[in-house]
């Protein structure tokens, strides 16, 4: 008689969404989670500010996410239209990112906590326009995981410079995969946690400010295509998440109820501060509902 196999344990990743100031939703969702001890996680997935975020989370540095997003986002140098008009950077990503190696990372226990598992960054390529996924364990090299970060933050509309990777440029994440959830399915998590930074029901429109950026990205036709399309690839990606549940795939979404006080760019630091309490308010109400589901139906 053939010995009946052991059913492969059930994984779960964290995927969690970008949109620049925005992400202080998400931010508040974690230190919940923090504050609560949920860290069952075995990886995780993150694009542009999402993954930024995650850093954070990963180190177990509570608070961290919201003193960038209410200190070094709001310093006059970070944001800038008057530099961006003169033909310079609206975000001085190069400035922001190497304030964050220095003064907020806790390189340790980031890589303590790796262990084990997987951390996802999302960027685009610029030479192809297809997402690239670059994955860290605990052995990762400190200096590619922040070449990384940046480039899967750096939005050609915000940020100039497309940044050189393996011999190919990227651009943020975003453009090419807004939510890597197909690819945490395609790595082996059946359970999926997503955290968003706009409301479940939100769908992206074609615009004629999309077009009028694609064309001024004429020269860089694969940027262009991605601008162009980004309505197409972001709500094509939130339409596949019905199908992958009909398949199995538990997908757990934590999303505003209403359109944040914030936008990409936000500089009012009280609006900041009330979507991070937004945020933190539905990581808590989620946990409490896992709890009360649990007592209900213990193992």
């Amino acid at each position: 008689m053939q010995k009946q196999q052991a059913s492969s344990p059930t994984k779960t990743a964290l995927v969690v969404e970008g949109g620049g100031m925005r992400g202080i939703f998400s931010a508040g969702i974690l230190d919940a989670f923090m504050d609560k001890r949920y860290r069952q996680f075995d990886g995780f997935y993150g694009v542009s500010a999402g993954a930024l975020n995650l850093v954070s989370f990963i180190a177990g540095q509570r608070g961290r996410n919201l003193d960038l997003y209410t200190g070094a986002c709001l310093e006059p140098h970070f944001i800038s239209l008057k530099r961006h008009m003169k033909g310079g950077n609206l975000f001085d990503l190069d400035w922001l990112f190497d304030r964050i190696q220095r003064q907020h990372m806790n390189i340790d226990k980031f890589r303590s906590n790796l262990q084990g598992k997987q951390f996802s960054v999302v960027t685009s390529c610029a030479n192809t326009g297809y997402p690239v996924y670059h994955s860290f364990d605990e052995h990762f090299d400190l200096d590619q995981l922040f070449t990384v970060l940046k480039a899967s933050s750096a939005l050609p509309m915000i940020y100039r410079n497309a940044i050189a990777i393996d011999e190919r440029n990227h651009v943020d994440g975003s453009l090419a995969d807004p939510l890597p959830i197909m690819k945490a399915v395609e790595d082996g998590y059946q359970q999926i946690v997503v955290l968003r930074s706009r409301e479940s029901q939100f769908r992206k429109k074609s615009s004629s400010a999309n077009r009028l950026l694609a064309w001024q990205f004429r020269k860089q036709p694969e940027i262009a295509e991605l601008i162009r399309q980004q309505y197409s690839i972001y709500n094509e990606t939130l339409d596949s998440l019905d199908e992958l549940k009909r398949k199995g795939i538990s997908i757990t979404e934590i999303a505003p109820d209403a359109q944040l006080s914030s936008t990409r760019s936000t500089r009012d630091r009280a609006r900041l501060v009330s979507d991070y309490h937004k945020g933190y308010s539905a990581g808590f109400s989620l946990l409490q509902q896992l709890n009360q589901a649990e007592l209900a139906h213990p193992a």
